[in-house]
């Protein structure tokens, strides 16, 4: 088991944040991008392909990283990336490895886990994934009982939906 992280309501600040970091982002990539696709066409060019320049940049739209749909409030790849992946995840398997145990990441199908700043982020720091195996009761065997328990639980009172009980744990 890792760290853990709860997250909490994001606050239309930290959203306007994270949109403008996120443009920064894009627009460093996309000016990378560009560059490699100079040099890519010199490289062709050299090798006498003629038509070099005649070839339509269809891709570009592809790679820009944009924030998941979050109507119903939630967690994107994003949040996800910047408060789990990056402060709290990646140290703590490369703290791993350090210390000799090799490490294999494993997580679920959720939509912020596998967008592709997520992905693209944990392939950049070399963290290797095991792909999750649908309905795999060998993996979690527990997973079928969640729904049962949380109706056995939650039949006679409400959960405390309070941020500070949550933390508590």
């Amino acid at each position: 088991k890792g760290p853990t992280h709860i997250y909490e309501k994001e606050t239309p600040e930290q959203k306007r944040e994270a949109q403008k970091a996120l443009e920064a982002e894009n627009q460093e990539n996309r000016r990378q991008r560009e560059e490699l696709v100079l040099l890519a066409r010199r490289a062709l060019r050299s090798m006498g392909d003629s038509e070099v320049n005649s070839k339509k940049h269809s891709w570009t739209k592809k790679h820009e990283l944009k924030r998941g749909d979050r109507t119903r409030g939630g967690v994107d790849g994003w949040r996800h990336r910047e408060e789990v992946l990056k402060p709290k995840l990646v140290p703590f398997i490369k703290h791993l490895r350090r210390t000799g145990h090799n490490s294999i990441l494993l997580k679920d199908g959720a939509p912020s886990h596998t967008s592709k700043i997520a992905t693209e982020y944990l392939s950049v720091s070399h963290i290797e994934k095991l792909r999750w195996p649908g309905h795999s009761p060998d993996v979690n065997a527990e997973e079928h009982a969640w729904p049962w328990i949380r109706r056995h639980i939650t039949k006679d009172f409400k959960p405390s939906t309070c941020a500070g009980d949550c933390k508590a744990y």
